[in-house]
């Protein structure tokens, strides 16, 4: 932990103070991002010493206890190795979104419920975890690889991983910088770092205040991340936030009562007792309060930079280009016939493209272009890596001499080649997610723009809603507003507006992606066009906190274009 209670180990804010009015709680808040840590978290010794033996996850007896508070896992955790797994079988499908089976890494595998799951979907999967007794278990009984040991340097010197997986670990450890570090070493470029973890930013948490249960086990929970805190701390290691999404619990009533009883000690206690032994006690049901979240995180393809000539859209599963470059040219046609909706995407920059020389990245069939070139853009230099759809363009543009037309991707496409600061507009529309060094392609549109002009950028928002089509179309990621800032500040621009965009789009996509292997469809976006013209002044009115994209202008600094309005 940074500086003791002084710094935000999340976000490294000083903008800290106490989290609850009972100053007996050890816990502060910073005001920045929302996560809780304890003041006077343990030391290394009283770590091994809190994880060791059988009774932390069996209890015979009551288990430890520290202050009267039981420590550890307050119910047979064996008893629940199918709801457990199940979760974890659910956990290993988001991220088989993001990369292949191939070689996993369980960091806190306890017993190694994750670790056999994964082995039966078909990973090569290890374990490591401090409890001795945890490790055997796994060993002998579930015939799984789990060693006994913590993450620093010396562990799996020199080897990587496609994805390495944390369930209820980050929470635990005083020095989550030194954790995120291991985990960076360890993840190799664009692989994927899964995190479990209590959210502390959640409204169930903050009401329950000093009676959540997760600040109810002193020692044990040092470090409660908001999601903007663990996002932020996953930045600075090189982790890109892709993803996310609540998870609940499955099981008995009597466990779940077990889980939540010192949020109200009295009554829930009184009821812990009642159904003890019941049949009511033993009825399988489903909390979810919203107070533990899932986050999947990419190792940044920064740490290993593409070869010149790598294509500018990489899907997650290389075994599916083809498959992948299938959806997205339908994906490009359908929107063509959208005509409202590119309406409502070509008006975000429309104002600053009379008179511009233009550099569209991943300019598709020309859907944009063509539109361009018609409000008196003029020049163009389209960008478009992909065969079938630079055919298309080559085709439609052929003869212009307003339009040259590259297939190399950024960052080194050779139609920039001296061309440093020459343009007044970089269009990037529905493409940045496509590209695996997202950051470093808008250093290269940075770099191509003269003072004063401009960038505009539209991306899925949301990571909360990455799922089935993400993957079909070829996605790395979604941005909330702080990750796309982030990108467009490291390239030096200034972001000159920055807002959601069709709110009216979540619910579709949400229940599409409901459904592995679906696509948007021509009905769907027939139905969209439909409502579309009678929703967007309403959007365009009322500015809802939410929306499908995000559409950004960025400036370069500097005296603005002549022809600018």
């Amino acid at each position: 932990m940074i500086d003791g209670a002084a710094v935000c180990p999340a976000c490294h804010s000083e903008a800290v103070g106490p989290a609850f009015r009972d100053a007996s709680k050890p816990f502060r808040r910073c005001r920045a991002c929302g996560s809780l840590f304890d003041t006077a978290p343990p030391s290394a010794d009283d770590i091994r010493r809190l994880y060791e033996g059988r009774s932390y996850f069996v209890k015979d007896d009551g288990g430890p206890t520290d202050d009267g508070v039981t420590l550890g896992y307050p119910a047979d955790y064996l008893a629940d190795r199918g709801f457990i797994e199940a979760k974890f079988d659910q956990v290993l499908t988001h991220l088989e979104r993001y990369v292949s089976p191939g070689r996993l890494l369980d960091v806190g595998a306890g017993p190694g419920f994750l670790v056999s799951v994964a082995k039966a979907r078909g990973w090569d999967a290890v374990g490591l975890d401090l409890n001795e007794w945890a490790a055997e278990h796994a060993r002998t009984e579930l015939d799984v690889d789990v060693r006994v040991g913590s993450l620093d340097e010396t562990t799996f010197a020199g080897e990587q991983f496609d994805a390495v997986t944390m369930m209820d670990v980050v929470e635990h450890v005083p020095d989550p910088d030194a954790l995120l570090a291991q985990a960076a070493r360890l993840v190799r470029p664009g692989g994927v770092l899964v995190l479990l973890t209590p959210d502390s930013g959640a409204r169930v948490s903050r009401l329950l205040g000093r009676r959540w249960p997760e600040v109810q086990r002193p020692g044990e929970h040092v470090v409660l991340f908001s999601r903007d805190g663990l996002t932020t701390a996953l930045r600075r290691h090189g982790f890109v936030a892709s993803g996310w999404h609540t998870t609940g619990k499955v099981a008995t009533v009597a466990t779940l009562l077990d889980d939540v009883v010192a949020v109200a000690p009295g009554v829930l206690g009184a009821l812990q007792r009642r159904v003890a032994g019941r049949s009511v006690g033993r009825r399988v049901v489903e909390l979810d309060p919203h107070t533990k979240f899932v986050v999947y995180a990419r190792r940044a393809a920064d740490e290993a930079p593409l070869p010149t000539h790598a294509p500018a859209r990489i899907p997650k599963r290389p075994d599916r280009m083809a498959e992948v470059d299938e959806a997205i040219l339908e994906e490009l046609e359908n929107l063509a016939q959208a005509r409202r909706y590119g309406a409502w995407l070509y008006d975000t920059f429309a104002a600053h493209v009379p008179g511009a020389r233009v550099l569209e990245v991943g300019a598709g069939i020309g859907t944009f272009s063509r539109r361009m070139l018609d409000d008196g853009a003029r020049e163009l230099v389209l960008i478009e890596p992909e065969a079938r759809c630079a055919d298309v363009l080559e085709e439609r543009f052929a003869g212009d001499p307003a339009v040259t037309v590259s297939r190399d991707p950024l960052p080194d496409a050779p139609c920039l080649a001296g061309a440093d600061g020459s343009f007044d507009l970089v269009v990037c529309q529905n493409v940045l997610e496509h590209i695996a060094d997202a950051s470093g392609a808008v250093r290269s549109m940075a770099r191509a723009l003269r003072p004063g002009g401009r960038l505009a950028l539209v991306v899925p928002a949301g990571p909360a809603l990455f799922g089935a089509l993400d993957d079909a179309y070829g996605h790395w990621r979604r941005y909330d507003e702080a990750a796309l800032h982030a990108v467009i500040d490291a390239a030096g621009l200034e972001v000159e507006s920055l807002r959601p965009l069709n709110a009216l789009g979540i619910p579709a996509w949400w229940a599409k992606n409901r459904r592995p292997g679906a696509r948007v469809g021509t009905r769907s976006l027939r139905a969209y066009e439909l409502v579309v013209a009678a929703w967007r002044p309403i959007e365009d009115r009322w500015h809802p906190r939410l929306g499908l994209s995000l559409a950004c202008v960025a400036v370069q600094p500097g005296e603005a274009p002549s022809h600018g309005p």
